[in-house]
């Protein structure tokens, strides 16, 4: 399983942020501005781009989510 250690990895990975925003169901302008983000995602996409992640056969670390206690 590959490891994504950023949050520009884990957008490249899952197809870009077109995609990602509608796997997250957010506004693209939204979606933009995660990657520069000290805890890149929102929470509440956790479980919804953990899932995606691993169906590609890769994770990333819960920090990228402001998870704590997960890693």
């Amino acid at each position: 399983m590959r490891r994504l250690k950023s949050a520009k990895a884990v957008v490249d990975h899952l197809g870009g942020l077109p995609k990602v925003a509608v796997l997250t169901d957010t506004k693209i302008n939204t979606a933009k501005n995660w990657p520069s983000r000290k805890k890149a995602f929102p929470a509440s996409t956790y479980v919804v781009m953990q899932r995606a992640l691993r169906r590609r056969r890769a994770t990333a670390s819960p920090l990228l989510w402001g998870m704590r206690g997960l890693e």
